[in-house]
């Protein structure tokens, strides 16, 4: 077997940790934070904004990193400060103390082991099936939202948030951590193979993808600008809203049980997306495969607003995990046909704060939203208008689009 199918299973096992954890589980310790240190939707929305905000300074570091040094130490690396994070974090004492302590863990969780160090080696072992490839690599957050929420659910109602999350933390360092130290490599060329196992130049990547470019040059390009303010504000909407999904769906009446089999259909769907998205980034058009992406967001959150029963939330769980699962795999893609393999991580580092300030005010403005009205209605109005612009904003994006097999 090709070795880089092991790298992209070293990289699905960081995704299943990070994003599940920080992407779809923090949703299900909502009320019971609320509940331990008597605070507003809005003061523990703060943590994920403390995240994000910290992101603004890992994303670049950690990018250009990822281009000069091991990406399989920083996984590695990663897996241990996200595991000593999560003990922090289940020892604070007050909203404040939970809010930095989440902030730090969740910036240099995401930053060193998810979607960015994945999809990065996972880009310079692949060619002609990286867009595959990527795909079954992003399929690890979708599986972490099945897996992670559920663990952390369960653990909840017997022992208590804490002790769910000190048991989350050992995990991380004694199977996720071991699984990336043996499984991912940095580069082809590192074991004397070549990407694919092909000999000769591969057929899409320039000298340019080869040599890779500087930090100015990619700030200058105007398509790094317009893909950063789309995905910024659709990352905005879907990150904000699936954080308040659980109580979202509490406030309807919803059980915890529904709750989270609701949020394992909405991730079983973004595996359908990735991988679906995943096969077409190498055959259509990757803008294209933005904007249906686009529109299943849409058609998730119109079906929220109606406020409907279970069955139909279900279905809006489908549509936003297909959506969800979508976008990764083809932003990855178009990010690697731009930029190059080599300037892969500097680019999507760069990238960092440009998505990162487009959704720092989202997770705030929503629990504000909600304080005031009571409901998650405008939010989802907003949000819906939210990623039509950032649909919008594609339409001049001009590039050499994905050479068909």
């Amino acid at each position: 077997m090709y070795i880089g199918w092991r790298v992209v299973a070293g990289a699905f096992f960081g995704m299943v940790l990070a994003n599940g954890m920080f992407t779809y589980a923090f949703t299900v310790l909502v009320d019971p934070i609320r509940e331990e240190f008597n605070a507003s939707l809005e003061q523990v929305m703060y943590g994920l904004t403390l995240g994000t905000l910290f992101g603004l300074i890992m994303g670049p570091i950690v990018g250009a990193l990822i281009d000069r040094f091991s990406v399989r130490i920083l996984m590695t690396l990663g897996c241990l400060f996200t595991a000593l994070g999560l003990f922090a974090i289940s020892n604070s004492q007050s909203i404040a103390s939970f809010s930095w302590l989440l902030g730090v863990t969740m910036s240099l969780s995401l930053a060193t082991m998810s979607s960015m160090p994945g999809s990065a080696v996972v880009s310079r072992w692949f060619s002609s099936n990286r867009g595959r490839a990527l795909g079954i690599a992003s399929i690890g957050s979708s599986f972490g939202g099945v897996l992670v929420p559920a663990l952390l659910t369960f653990w909840i109602s017997l022992y208590g948030w804490r002790d769910a999350l000190q048991m989350m933390g050992l995990v991380t360092a004694l199977l996720v951590m071991p699984v990336i130290w043996f499984t991912v490599r940095n580069r082809p060329s590192d074991l004397g193979l070549t990407v694919d196992e092909q000999s000769g130049p591969q057929k899409d990547e320039s000298a340019f993808q080869q040599t890779g470019s500087g930090m100015l040059e990619i700030l200058r390009t105007p398509a790094f600008w317009i893909i950063g303010l789309s995905m910024g504000l659709v990352f905005a909407a879907f990150s904000s809203m699936l954080a308040n999904l659980a109580p979202y769906a509490a406030g309807l009446g919803v059980g915890d049980n529904q709750i989270s089999t609701m949020i394992s259909v909405l991730a079983l769907g973004g595996v359908l997306g990735k991988f679906a998205f995943g096969l077409a980034a190498d055959r259509v058009n990757l803008k294209k495969g933005l904007w249906l992406a686009h529109l299943l967001l849409c058609i998730a959150f119109l079906i929220l607003l109606t406020e409907p029963v279970y069955p139909l939330m279900l279905l809006a769980a489908v549509f936003f995990g297909l959506s969800t699962g979508g976008l990764l795999p083809v932003w990855n893609a178009m990010m690697a046909r731009v930029f190059g393999v080599a300037s892969f991580g500097r680019a999507m580092g760069a990238m960092g704060p440009v998505i990162t300030l487009s959704i720092l005010p989202a997770y705030a403005l929503v629990g504000r939203l909600f304080d005031m009205t009571g409901s998650y209605s405008l939010g989802l109005m907003v949000f819906c208008g939210v990623i039509v612009v950032a649909a919008l904003l594609l339409v001049p994006l001009k590039y050499q689009d994905t050479l068909r097999n």
